[in-house]
C-alpha cells in the first residue's frame, strides 16, 4: 500500500501519464523486460551465471541459475531521437505542428510520433463546400458523421447516380 501511494505521488515515476515526462510504449517495453539479475550481470566482473529471480532463493526447478548471456538485453535504439518530423498519409509534419490529413481527421506530430483524432463535424454541407466531394466520401469518419446528410440529399434528388457516388443504397 505504501509503495502504491509513493508511486502515484512521484511525478518522475517512469510510468507517469504526463505526456511531457513519460516514456513511449516501446521504451516502457524495453524497461520492463530487464530484471535485477540482468543489471547485476551487466555490472559485475566475475558473474557468468545467476538465478533468474535474484531476490529469491536458488532452486534447480523454480529458480535455476542461468547464463547471463541468455537474459534479454535492453535495446537503447528506442531512445534515439526520431528527427524533427512525422509522416502521415505521405504528408510531413514538423514536431509540434498539427494538420488536417483528411477532411475529418486532424493529426499532431509529437516526440512519440503522430497522434491523430477524429474531428466532430457540425455542418456537413459546409464540409462539402470546403473539400471536394471525393475527399469527403473517401474519409470513413466523414461518411459516418454525415450519413444523414448524404441520404437526405439522395432522397431529395431521387437520382441513382448520386446514391452510387455516396456509396449508400436507397
Amino acid at each position: 500500500m505504501q509503495f502504491q501511494k509513493l508511486k502515484r505521488c512521484d511525478r518522475f515515476w517512469y510510468e507517469t501519464s504526463d505526456p511531457f515526462l513519460r516514456f513511449s510504449e516501446p521504451q516502457l517495453a524495453e524497461i520492463r523486460k530487464i530484471t535485477l539479475s540482468k543489471v547485476l550481470c551487466d555490472n559485475s566482473d566475475s558473474i557468468d551465471t545467476i538465478q533468474r529471480q535474484i531476490m529469491d532463493l536458488p532452486d534447480s526447478f523454480l529458480n535455476p541459475r542461468i547464463p547471463c548471456s541468455s537474459m534479454p538485453s535492453i535495446d537503447l535504439t528506442q531512445w534515439r531521437e526520431r528527427g524533427n518530423s512525422c509522416v502521415v498519409n505521405n504528408r510531413v509534419l514538423a514536431i509540434g505542428r498539427a494538420d488536417r490529413i483528411s477532411p475529418c481527421v486532424n493529426c499532431i506530430c509529437t516526440f512519440e510520433g503522430a497522434k491523430c483524432q477524429s474531428l466532430r463535424i457540425s455542418d456537413c454541407n459546409e464540409l462539402f463546400s470546403l473539400h471536394s466531394r471525393q475527399d469527403v466520401l473517401n474519409d470513413s469518419v466523414c461518411k459516418v458523421q454525415c450519413a444523414f446528410t448524404f441520404t437526405h440529399n439522395m432522397r431529395s434528388s431521387q437520382s441513382s447516380r448520386i446514391s452510387n457516388v455516396f456509396g449508400f443504397s436507397q
